[in-house]
């Protein structure tokens, strides 16, 4: 895992001008940034049980999101959150990830006054190459974000 990541940051930077959504059944991968806020996007989904497993098709996925946002000079933020895939086919794949934040947007507990639940749904298509994140708080207003086209 460690060579992965090492590997993935010398790849990553080179690759993030590309736009590129990419996957099959196996793994899948995508790198560019948000349209709506301009952040910096890797993502990588990878089963997380044995060989024998994925050929019975009993294995789980798991997608890797990591987002990183330029707020100052020489100043930036980096998240990475970790989705659990809901659906994966040859055509497409779908995780979701859930928390609850304060009134600030700061991560807290469910039993925390004034919380609000969050729901980040991510959808990758693999023929047309586009990566969607919806985020659903609890309250409504659903927001769409999209990879910038290539």
């Amino acid at each position: 895992m460690k060579y992965l990541m090492l590997s993935l940051l010398f790849v990553l930077p080179a690759a993030a001008n590309a736009q590129t959504v990419n996957g099959s059944v196996d793994a899948a991968f995508a790198v560019g940034k948000w349209k709506e806020s301009h952040e910096g996007v890797s993502l990588f989904c990878v089963h997380v049980t044995t060989q024998e497993d994925v050929s019975k098709g009993d294995s789980s996925g798991a997608c890797f999101l990591t987002e990183a946002q330029a707020s100052a000079k020489d100043s930036v933020t980096v998240s990475t959150n970790t989705f659990a895939v809901t659906n994966w086919d040859e055509h497409t794949l779908t995780a979701v990830t859930e928390f609850y934040a304060d009134k600030n947007g700061d991560q807290t507990s469910k039993s925390s006054p004034g919380a609000v639940k969050f729901v980040f749904r991510l959808v990758l298509d693999f023929e047309t190459h586009q990566m969607t994140k919806f985020v659903e708080p609890s309250n409504g207003n659903t927001r769409g974000y999209h990879l910038v086209d290539q």
